[in-house]
């Protein structure tokens, strides 16, 4: 039972002021309806801080067990593998962590970026002792193409563009990724140039496209691959 401080008039429970007087009733062992905490009882983050956190909390993740390594190498196992080890997760974290901390990612820009980490790591390779040219031989010209084609399909989808010719467009960049592919590690490794594998991959591809063209093009096909598979 409470009483109003001003009057002593007996006040009901969760009465906000007193009938009499109208003095504001202030008990703090009874909450009034609708009244927030003084201190949340749960953590709320902001949106905007939100990818920060998340990145800050990731980054230790991957700091912390990278640290440990270093350490123990230096101490115990004096390894030269441990520095691909860190460098790999470096890289992983410069592709998947680095473009939630921009408040607007350029794909562009994150794409080099991405493309020179990886060029920078496969650099640390090296092939029976020694480089041998197979960075410039392979790993530059595959890394350059994929961030060509990559680059290509960000200019290319501004526009809203069919699913069909969006899977053509990626059997496309398929077949060229393995074509060179291909040909960087013939001329590399056999001195020749030699297609098989790729020759395969475009046959497969060439039926594939032609489907969807046929898919694109046909109205007729399209409305009936709709209701049977409810699209």
């Amino acid at each position: 039972m409470s009483y109003c401080v001003n009057c002593g008039v007996e006040l009901e429970k969760g009465c906000p002021s007193c009938p009499l007087c109208d003095t504001p009733v202030i008990n703090p062992r009874e909450k009034s309806a609708g009244e927030k905490p003084v201190y949340p009882e749960n953590l709320i983050i902001p949106k905007s801080l939100s990818k920060k956190y998340w990145v800050f909390i990731l980054s230790l993740v991957i700091l912390i067990p990278n640290l440990v390594l270093i350490i123990l190498n230096a101490i115990l196992f004096e390894s030269g593998v441990v520095k691909y080890i860190v460098g790999g997760f470096i890289v992983a974290w410069i592709w998947f962590l680095f473009p939630l901390l921009w408040k607007k990612p350029l794909p562009v820009i994150l794409l080099a970026i991405d493309a020179i980490a990886l060029l920078t790591y496969l650099d640390m390779f090296k092939i029976y002792g020694d480089d041998n040219g197979w960075f410039s031989a392979v790993a530059m010209p595959v890394v350059i193409a994929l961030w060509a084609i990559c680059n290509l399909f960000i200019f290319w989808l501004k526009k809203r563009r069919n699913k069909s010719l969006i899977a053509i467009a990626v059997l496309g960049a398929i077949t060229v990724m393995t074509v060179v592919i291909e040909v960087c590690m013939s001329m590399y490794y056999l001195g020749r140039l030699e297609i098989v594998v790729s020759f395969v991959t475009a046959a497969c591809s060439a039926s594939l496209m032609i489907f969807f063209a046929f898919l694109y093009k046909s109205k007729r096909l399209k409305a009936w691959a709709k209701r049977k598979f409810f699209m």
